[in-house]
């Protein structure tokens, strides 16, 4: 996996890779981390939408995100398997993100 890079001051968020697909290249990876810290760190609301606003901006295409409390299962969706592994997971403390490229 990757490791994100830091950039701007201020108390950061614990960040938590939970997984990484072969799509997403280390540009989008930062990118995605670096809007989402971004939007949560700001309180953005609502955090999804400002968060998918944010890495569209930065890369352009079109792009879903989920956000959840870690550990909360009452919710339910599903995707089918996003081509080319085009997704990752991750967390900011106590925030699970799942983010993937919609094709």
């Amino acid at each position: 996996g990757y490791a994100p890079q830091g950039g701007y001051g201020g108390a950061q968020p614990v960040y938590k890779q939970i997984s990484v697909g072969q799509g997403i290249d280390m540009n989008e990876f930062n990118s995605i981390v670096e809007c989402c810290k971004q939007c949560y760190m700001s309180r953005a609301t609502p955090l999804s939408e400002r968060c998918t606003q944010a890495i569209k901006q930065r890369l352009g295409g079109d792009w879903f995100v989920f956000q959840c409390e870690e550990g909360n299962a009452d919710f339910d969706f599903h995707l089918t398997k996003v081509k080319g592994g085009d997704y990752m997971t991750f967390s900011l403390d106590n925030r699970k993100f799942e983010v993937c490229r919609l094709k």
